[in-house]
């Protein structure tokens, strides 16, 4: 047992977590690597967390029941598990028998036999209990059942045992809330008729203490709730964003400001699902305590809330629909204004370079006042449900009051129950009012849900069966591809050709030819409607993207660089990039001099998508972006067209020398064909001239401008 413990820097690999991953898949028969496992997901200095465990394991093909049990309790059943010491360290706890059980350890070979008792001693922690991920397959369609909100409802379970707390402070609180209406009730009915003060003093202190319990109680609850909350927010929020990142490009939403809106509402899906919807299943099953104590005390003077309860919630209920209706039509113009307001910002520089102000503010408060509009008769139906809740309060008071009085003349019921019979009913009718208000808030949330549902239901890059991509060679071919972006005409129509590794080849062609889109397919990121993209013979479709897209450089026509400086564009997010390979790609992409320029060198700031830096500097930055990782294949469409010529120049100079890569370059400058060997000539989706560069062009200038001709 003494190699369990060794310390992580003698046996032990760089990530623990990760070898232990990668041994349980193939534990069950899978094959993983570990670059599926880690890609796309932000470790903590490069190594696998407790936070990042579920997701890792999920993308290996595990799913994991964390419990802290002291060993003994472990059950042949249970096993395998993996179990994370207080140290850090992870143990892969496979088989039992009798009070032992087989261990095996990261970076150790082979597994050994260990007493439970010592396992507990040597090694305690957190267990986590592995199953395989099942997977229905096509014979199971049949009984297909509709997708469950597992995103969302998983993020809240996992905290159940926080939210059981807090309905436990909330049963506390409504039992306090009995108190005073008993303590004002006692003091008019027994302490002022009899001027009997000692019990006055003893009923005081009694409900000063409870009441000082009931704030310690709401407090309690409010931060249990939040706490909670706020660790279903983590979690949701991650799982959407992780999900649009992975978005295929048919799927996106249709704007970036759409999208934010979504994800705004998100916040009000949240708070609805946890806080509000909390404290009202505490509160409800004691609307029926309330009115039992109500009947105790004042006998059928309970039947005035118990007619006013059906009455406020079947006011919210029809206010349902015309809520809904106002409230579709809101969230639409909504989105559609905040979309407006993103293409104008992101293209301010041309709003007022065209004097296109007016147009801008027309729009925006044509939009302005559509919502205002709808928001305003939305408000009105919701302004009347809420002030309806409230009147039914105000009216139970008054007709208790009045009942009451009746009772009193005819000696039937004291002064001390009548006012003990209205605070209750008040309790009692709360917690209607709060499901009145819940019913009217259900419809944005249903909105906000539904459309969240669209976001999450729709079609992503990875799927089970893609193959970690080995090390890229670079042989490409495109087999009968046709495509057509949605509701275009076909744009690639039965497009053949083949690449060898290391070719150096550009695409010319007049624009809407297609040689853009054929970038973007060999990275995956288009899907072609019929055909085949292989790289290395493989279909990019059975390629995990990450794999992929790691080893491929792209700089694409349009250059988009993130807030923050030059250095951190350039890595965007690589942590195993040296300083020298930093360098080298900065020296390839003629970025030098404009690093000289800056005082901050790579430490300047570029802005929103790069605006401080001029347009053939954010190319430069994009062509460092994609050699910093050394890739085998290098896609460039469009890489010098805001450059200036001697840049340019030597940009072709530096990408010349660079060695054991496939070149696809796009290009209408015929100053850049000098950096290809071999051409090829796109018109209306198709092929129509494929050979050597200097051949290709020489047909070009020898023939009259006819279809298929390149016009620069």
């Amino acid at each position: 047992m003494s190699d369990l413990n060794e310390s992580p820097g003698s046996h032990q690999q760089p990530d623990a977590l990760l070898d232990r991953l990668i041994f349980l898949a193939r534990f069950f028969g899978q094959t993983v690597e570990a670059g599926r496992i880690t890609g796309g997901v932000p470790l903590t200095d490069g190594r696998i967390t407790l936070v990042e465990l579920d997701e890792c394991a999920a993308r290996a093909g595990l799913t994991l029941s964390a419990a802290r049990i002291p060993a003994m309790q472990i059950r042949a059943s249970m096993l395998p598990a993996l179990l994370v010491d207080q140290t850090g360290d992870a143990l892969t706890v496979l088989h039992r028998r009798g009070d032992e059980v087989e261990v095996a350890a990261a970076g150790i070979d082979g597994s050994k036999w260990i007493a439970l008792d010592l396992l507990q001693k040597e090694h305690p922690g957190r267990w986590f209990f592995v199953r395989p991920i099942f997977r229905f397959d096509a014979r199971s369609l049949l009984y297909h059942l509709p997708r469950p909100r597992r995103w969302f409802w998983d993020a809240f379970l996992a905290n159940r045992w926080i939210y059981g707390w807090a309905l436990l402070a909330t049963v506390l609180v409504n039992l306090f809330g009995a108190v005073i209406p008993f303590y004002t009730m006692a003091v008019y009915d027994r302490v002022v008729p009899n001027n009997a003060l000692d019990s006055l003093w003893v009923l005081t202190s009694a409900a000063v203490t409870i009441t000082v319990f009931d704030l310690v109680m709401k407090l309690l609850r409010s931060y249990l709730v939040e706490s909670a909350a706020r660790k279903a927010d983590l979690a949701m929020s991650s799982h959407v964003f992780a999900h649009a990142l992975q978005l295929r490009a048919a799927s996106r939403p249709a704007s970036g400001g759409v999208l934010a809106n979504v994800v705004r509402d998100f916040e009000s899906v949240r708070e609805f699902a946890s806080s509000a919807t909390l404290n009202l299943l505490g509160d409800m099953p004691f609307m029926l305590f309330f009115l039992a104590v109500i009947a105790m005390i004042g006998g059928w003077m309970v039947a005035v809330p118990l007619l006013l309860i059906p009455l406020t919630l079947g006011v919210s209920w029809w206010l349902r629909k015309p809520i809904s209706t106002e409230l579709a039509s809101n969230m639409q113009e909504g989105a559609q204004r905040t979309a407006h307001l993103f293409e104008v910002m992101n293209g301010l520089d041309t709003v007022k370079g065209m004097g296109a102000d007016a147009w801008a503010r027309r729009k925006w408060e044509m939009l302005t006042v559509k919502i205002s509009e709808s928001t305003l008769r939305m408000r009105e139906w919701s302004a009347f449900g809420s002030n309806f809740a409230i009147m039914m309060t105000g009216l139970s008071t008054v007709l208790l009051v009045m009942v009451g009085a009746l009772l009193i003349a005819d000696g039937k019921l004291s002064l001390g129950q009548l006012i003990a019979v209205s605070m209750l009913s008040s309790r009692a009718l709360a917690p209607a009012s709060q499901l009145a208000g819940l019913i009217l808030r259900s419809q944005q949330v249903k909105m906000s849900l539904e459309a969240l549902d669209k976001i999450m239901i729709s079609p992503i890059d990875e799927h089970s069966g893609a193959l970690h991509m080995p090390t890229l060679e670079g042989r490409i071919e495109f087999r009968d591809v046709h495509f057509a972006y949605p509701n275009s005409p076909p744009l690639l129509k039965g497009l053949n050709l083949r690449i060898a590794p290391g070719e150096k080849v550009g695409f010319i062609g007049r624009i809407g030819s297609g040689k853009s889109t054929l970038m973007r397919m060999l990275l995956n990121i288009y899907s072609p409607d019929q055909g085949a993209v292989l790289i290395d013979g493989l279909s990019v479709k059975q390629i995990e993207p990450l794999s992929l897209r790691r080893q491929i450089g792209y700089v694409p026509q349009d250059v988009v660089l993130f807030h923050g400086d030059i250095r951190e564009n350039i890595l965007l997010g690589a942590s195993d990039v040296s300083d020298a390979d930093l360098l080298q790609a900065i020296r390839g992409a003629c970025l030098e001099d404009t690093l000289a320029q800056l005082p901050q060198g790579l430490g300047s700031e570029v802005g929103e998508r790069g605006e401080r830096l001029s347009g053939g500097q954010r190319q430069a930055v994009a062509i460092a972006r994609a050699l910093v990782r050394r890739p085998r294949l290098l896609l460039l469409d469009e890489p010098s067209s805001m450059m200036d010529p001697a840049t340019e120049f030597q940009l072709i100079q530096n990408l010349r020398k660079v060695p054991d890569m496939t070149m696809l370059l796009v290009t209408h400058r015929t100053a850049m064909l000098p950096l290809v060997d071999r051409l090829v000539v796109l018109d209306q989706g198709m092929v129509v001239a494929d050979g050597p560069r200097d051949e290709i062009l020489r047909q070009l200038q020898g023939v009259p401008k006819t279809k298929g001709q390149q016009a620069a």
